[in-house]
């Protein structure tokens, strides 16, 4: 998945860090050709994530820096494997590698990395930690924060043909587990591929995480589903 430049990623309000925050995972990051400039605010967004996501096994991230051959795309992130395994809650699921890692409690690859991302090194990016993103420049923390969001599980295994408007959840995740239609479908245990399925995905889908529900006033938060396709962003 990726983050694009109409993305608005200059509203993030300043972060007061606490010492008090109880740090759940350990993140261990290999930075690949990344200036000493860009790094405080990547490691920022980071520690945003050790200290919500939970996990006993070290998350091994590659971060690289490079030119992009796609326009218009400022960062890229993925999960570098995916698992079905015996502790999995739900063995018809396809588990991104730090999740997965958490949920089994070991390493169920020791000879890959967990996540890799990539940043478009020619965008004009804030290199900044205190929130104050000028509206010229595009927040490099807020970015990271949202790529390893991805990297970790938020992430669908569908794919849209936006020819014949028919889709597809190949391998489906936790992720598409959640993601439900309004009658309670999971979009996880949809026919694949087909009509229909390409109709869950440009109508409405709602997010069935009980904190999520919770904290929407006891309602599904619906998810963002236009009625024309956008990859990356539906």
């Amino acid at each position: 998945m990726y983050a694009g430049t109409n993305a608005n990623y200059v509203k993030q309000q300043p972060r007061t860090p606490s010492a008090n925050l109880e740090k759940k995972s350990n993140f261990v990051i290999d930075f690949n050709t990344v200036p000493e400039s860009a790094k405080p605010a990547i490691q920022a967004a980071v520690d945003t994530w050790s200290e919500n996501f939970s996990s006993k096994i070290d998350v091994r991230v590659n971060i690289t820096w490079a030119r992009s051959s796609n326009y218009g795309v400022l960062a890229a992130a993925s999960s570098v494997s995916n698992f079905v395994f015996p502790e999995a809650p739900d063995r018809t699921l396809y588990y991104p590698s730090a999740l997965a890692n958490s949920i089994a409690g070991r390493d169920l690859d020791r000879s890959k990395p967990e996540m890799e991302i990539t940043i478009t090194s020619t965008a004009p990016w804030y290199l900044g930690t205190d929130g104050k993103c000028p509206s010229n420049l595009y927040d490099l923390q807020s970015v990271i924060l949202h790529e390893m969001a991805h990297g970790l599980g938020f992430i669908s295994g569908s794919y849209y043909d936006t020819f014949s408007g028919a889709a597809r959840v190949d391998q489906p995740t936790p992720f598409d587990a959640f993601a439900q239609l309004p009658d309670g479908r999971r979009l996880s245990d949809m026919p694949s591929p087909s009509l229909e399925t390409g109709k869950a995905l440009t109508t409405s889908l709602v997010w069935s995480g009980e904190n999520a529900i919770k904290a929407n006033n006891n309602v599904k938060p619906k998810l963002f589903t236009p009625a024309e396709y956008e990859p990356g962003s539906s």
